[in-house]
């Protein structure tokens, strides 16, 4: 089976507590889920992973923001964010250490130039780039050669059963470097388990277009192509009884161009509780029969336009 990295996004006013991500914690340790992916950016989610201890029972994985922070990506600002997310998180090290987006108005040396040196403090294992383009991806993987800056290993992007430039436009570029391949938003950030016609008369929480996060998600996804592509998705659903998140999640887990034997993974973030629970159970049924996973990997022929990545849609929104 696919390694399964938790999303570990936890906020204060959705409730979350030290506590409450204990209980998370507990969860995942029984569920045999031993890796957290977390970010500078996801609001208080350091902080609570810290003070919950996760540290000494998980391998973590985080981001310095790069491209989606106002404070641009120079070394000192590279080490001084790492340097701070580590101290949240109550820890010395972490597993992976991605740059969230890349920043593009400073010179991609002088980012590598941070990583390298928290590299060789010992502050992370693994160098990981997420939401870069695959002329970007070269091009750091040029100039960590030139200056004999620590490599890439493991990329994190946008994959799923209706964004799938990633096949053409970034895998080949990671099996050329031996960049094992982690795919968040495996259901299209929730596009893949609502219907047209709730998106149309306008979507509530992540895909409330009135909030930022909504006119990033509709600016990603709520197009015509999107929408006759969802239709059909809904109606495989009704007509295999299976759950449009599940046949999402088990595409992406069992069908796709991931291989668990290059190191690839899935980021669930599902919602603890049932959501989480049905995600995970849905994981271990295996592939899906062949017929249904012929028609979602269909979907994608009548698609012809598509995002590559979430960090397009913070673009299209700040600068929109």
């Amino acid at each position: 089976m696919i390694k399964v990295i938790y999303g570990g996004f936890f906020s204060k006013h959705r409730g979350y507590t030290p506590e409450k991500v204990r209980e998370v914690l507990d969860y995942l340790a029984e569920e045999g889920i031993t890796t957290i992916d977390t970010a500078e950016a996801y609001l208080e989610s350091e902080e609570l992973l810290g003070e919950a201890g996760a540290a000494g029972h998980f391998t973590i994985d985080t981001k310095v923001s790069g491209g989606l922070s106002q404070l641009e990506a120079t070394e000192q600002n590279v080490i001084t964010s790492a340097e701070a997310s580590l101290q949240k998180l109550k820890t010395t090290s972490v597993d992976i250490l991605y740059i969230h987006a890349p920043d593009r108005r400073v010179p991609i040396k002088a980012t590598l130039a941070g990583i390298n040196a928290l590299y060789q403090a010992g502050k992370f294992k693994r160098f990981g780039l997420s939401n870069f383009r695959g002329d970007e991806i070269e091009e750091v993987i040029k100039v960590a050669q030139e200056n004999n800056y620590v490599l890439p290993s493991v990329y994190q992007g946008n994959y799923n059963a209706v964004a799938r430039r990633t096949e053409t436009e970034i895998m080949p570029i990671l099996r050329k470097w031996n960049i094992s391949f982690y795919a968040y938003s495996p259901i299209a950030g929730g596009f893949l388990t609502k219907t047209p016609a709730q998106l149309i008369a306008g979507g509530q929480g992540r895909w409330d277009p009135s909030q930022y996060v909504g006119k990033m998600y509709n600016a990603l996804y709520n197009s015509p192509c999107m929408l006759r592509a969802l239709e059909k998705f809904v109606i495989l659903s009704h007509d295999t009884g299976i759950s449009q998140a599940e046949l999402a999640y088990r595409w992406v887990a069992y069908h796709s161009l991931l291989r668990p034997e290059l190191g690839d993974g899935i980021i669930v973030g599902a919602r603890f509780g049932s959501q989480l629970d049905e995600t995970l159970k849905g994981l271990r049924k295996g592939p899906l029969c062949a017929d249904v996973a012929d028609k979602i990997s269909a979907l994608w022929e009548d698609i012809d336009e598509s995002p590559l990545d979430n960090f397009e849609g913070y673009i299209s929104v700040s600068h929109g």
